[in-house]
């Protein structure tokens, strides 16, 4: 059996209308396409009753790292210069910015940023700010319907991470209309720049479309949704709806210019586009009106060339499922934006239940069965070890039993085997064992064949110790001791000898000297 580690993804984009989720594997080789649902949101509150719950639960969606996003009705976005671009400084100069412009206590907020631009000595910084309440408020949410997000990003910079899987080259100002309310994106090259919300979308449309033929309000949304409504509505005068959508125009412009991040217009850059996401965004038409209205190049967001790319999508509408798509990228490993105001108290508390599922289970039980058979290993080493020195310890009581038969042997035998060899190592030296190439005992008994037989000497006391052999010599007269000087000459091991120490005449004729026969000899002098 192959055992793949994985981490399932779940980008939740909760809106007024309805509720979209894509779900995502992560693994070794990349992004997989799990699954894609949508749902109608509660006409009241979008996150409010039982409908998310029995959406998550009806799909079987895994809830252990999802991504979700902060209305952006709920952040305040600002784009900041810097003269510098370490992160370190940053992390401190942007909440001391952001402090002086928050009209209420900066304890109150949380505060994210991220660097979108810039070079060596300028940092262009892309901040949000929500208010802790907000955050707080939101969670509880999702907590009682069974979901808590690893990630609550900004609504807004979010759709930078579709630039991931779509194309997205030069200016593209992503521009997902919902609802209630449109969210943008500036997105330069295929890096998130800026996002904005703005508080109008498809049902100020509906409303103005209702007030307009004096219809009610799902009346006036089937007509909005048919084929060729637009062009109906801009001939027959239709001056609330084509107002609404002329509102939307003039803040697709309006957020070119205020998230431009250049001192350049971004309007005029020839690459520059409007992509559009969003139910909104399928209204038919809708785009070649905006292309009129803003002079700037407009389409809806389309199924990515590459096939790979495109299978994330499973065959979902990417217009419908681009803002879920981007939440799911968010918490994957090609996200391009870091925002989460799960910080501070806020903090997401890892469950590590996860690890008892099936996908891990070989894993864990092949590592408890390791530690298993470690801690076996250790157990076997410890007991040949102790055995091993219980023989060693035996074998040196029967030694020490052998050498010294009339003493007892001790407890620690190789112990009192090592004082002993010390002690006659101490001796062996004392006596001049090892002094040299030749020990004391081997010199007095070369001395002494080294004495001819009509040479009378007394040898009256000798005195050895490590360096010296002194030996006090007894001869009938002066004769004797010049020929024991001669008779050592002869030999090089007593070239050092000394027999002229002390001679004195004792009163019966005969003579005493003394005789110094060094032990420590050089090999030449040998």
């Amino acid at each position: 059996m192959d055992v793949v580690l994985t981490k399932t993804v779940l980008g939740l984009d909760l809106g007024s209308h309805s509720h979209k989720a894509v779900e995502l594997r992560q693994g070794f080789r990349g992004l997989e396409f799990v699954q894609a649902h949508s749902c109608p949101a509660e006409p009241t509150d979008p996150s409010d009753g039982e409908t998310l719950p029995t959406f998550l639960r009806a799909h079987e969606f895994s809830t252990d790292n999802v991504a979700c996003a902060l209305s952006g009705q709920r952040v305040a976005n600002r784009r900041l210069d810097f003269p510098f671009r370490d992160s370190k400084k940053l992390s401190q100069a942007v909440p001391f910015e952001i402090e002086g412009n928050m009209p209420f206590s900066f304890e109150d907020t949380i505060v994210d940023w991220q660097l979108v631009a810039g070079e060596r000595n300028h940092g262009i910084v892309a901040t949000s700010v929500a208010q802790k309440q907000d955050v707080s408020d939101f969670l509880e949410t999702l907590e009682a319907a069974g979901c808590s997000p690893r990630i609550l990003e900004a609504e807004g910079l979010v759709l930078g991470n579709l630039a991931a899987v779509f194309d997205l080259p030069g200016i593209r100002l992503l521009a997902d209309i919902g609802h209630r309310k449109t969210t943008v994106c500036l997105c330069i090259d295929g890096k998130p720049a800026a996002g904005r919300t703005v508080p109008i979308g498809g049902n100020t449309i509906t409303a103005a479309i209702a007030q307009d033929m004096n219809i009610d309000h799902d009346a006036a949304e089937r007509a909005k949704c048919a084929i060729g409504f637009l062009g109906e509505a801009e001939s027959s005068g239709g001056s609330r709806a084509v107002a609404a959508i002329d509102r939307i125009a003039r803040e697709l412009v309006r957020s070119f210019d205020s998230l431009d991040p250049t001192e350049g217009s971004l309007m005029d850059h020839p690459d520059s586009q409007i992509v559009l996401l969003g139910g909104t965004a399928q209204m038919d038409g809708i785009e070649g009106y905006l292309e009129t209205r803003t002079g700037v190049p407009t389409r809806r967001l389309s199924s990515p060339d590459d096939p790979a790319k495109s299978s994330l999508l499973g065959g979902c509408n990417p217009v419908l499922f681009g803002p879920a798509l981007a939440l799911s990228l968010r918490s994957s490993s090609q996200a391009l934006t870091q925002f989460n105001f799960r910080q501070d108290e806020f903090s997401y508390r890892s469950s590590y239940a996860w690890l008892l599922g099936p996908e891990l289970r070989p894993t864990l039980v092949l590592s408890l069965v390791s530690l298993f058979l470690a801690g076996l290993a250790g157990i076997v080493s410890l007991q040949l070890e102790s055995s091993r020195a219980m023989r060693l310890e035996g074998q040196m009581a029967s030694r020490y039993a052998a050498i010294f038969p009339d003493r007892t042997v001790p407890s620690h035998p190789l112990a009192a085997l090592s004082l002993e060899v010390a002690s006659a190592r101490e001796r062996a030296n004392f006596l001049g064992l090892y002094g040299g190439n030749l020990s004391a005992l081997d010199l007095l008994t070369l001395l002494s064949e080294l004495i001819p037989y009509d040479l009378t000497l007394k040898f009256d006391e000798i005195n050895i110790d490590q360096n010296v052999i002194r030996i006090k010599v007894a001869a009938q007269n002066y004769e004797a001791q010049d020929r024991l000087e001669n008779v050592l000459k002869s030999e090089s091991v007593f070239a050092s000898a000394d027999v002229s120490g002390s001679a004195k005449r004792l009163k019966d004729g005969s003579v005493t000297f003394g005789l110094s026969i060094p032990l420590n000899q050089t090999k030449d002098e040998i």
